[in-house]
């Protein structure tokens, strides 16, 4: 088994700690491994070490910038942190390159709804839904 499915197959024992320490290891040996660099910071947020996630993904952006994964687990950790407009900046963003990007959208309308823009949120959902009708995410989140 190579050293990132031993990481990645300790993450999903929920041995986070454990994780962190091989992905750690992996990145020791090559520090542009992206895989490894997100994970990592996939399993620091579990963890709640969001400041350490931010940077693993931070370091993942350095090498490829426009990576979308990343960028969408920096705004559930931006999300989880409270940093509400750091977050909706960034799906802002995306969403410029890539209008359609259902997680990004519903990331967005989550963000809105917290902010109680309810508007703004409802006109999300009806764009999620023309596309996909029976997304009972979705569905649940409009507010009438």
């Amino acid at each position: 088994m190579t050293e990132i499915n031993i990481a990645n197959e300790l993450f999903l024992n929920k041995k986070f700690e454990d994780a962190v320490l091989q992905y750690e290891k992996i990145l020791k040996n090559d520090p542009h491994d992206l895989t490894a660099l997100n994970n990592n910071g996939y399993t620091l947020s579990k963890l709640k070490r969001y400041d350490a996630a931010i940077e693993c993904y931070n370091r993942s952006l350095q090498i490829k910038p426009d990576d979308k994964l990343v960028q969408i687990n920096i705004i559930s950790v931006y999300r989880k942190t409270g940093r509400i407009d750091d977050a909706l900046e960034l799906c802002n963003r995306i969403l410029e390159k890539n209008p359609d990007e259902l997680i990004v959208l519903y990331h967005k309308l989550r963000l809105l709804k917290k902010s109680n823009k309810i508007t703004e949120s409802n006109e999300i959902c009806n764009k999620i839904l023309k596309k996909y009708p029976y997304n009972t995410d979705v569905q649940n989140e409009l507010i009438k």
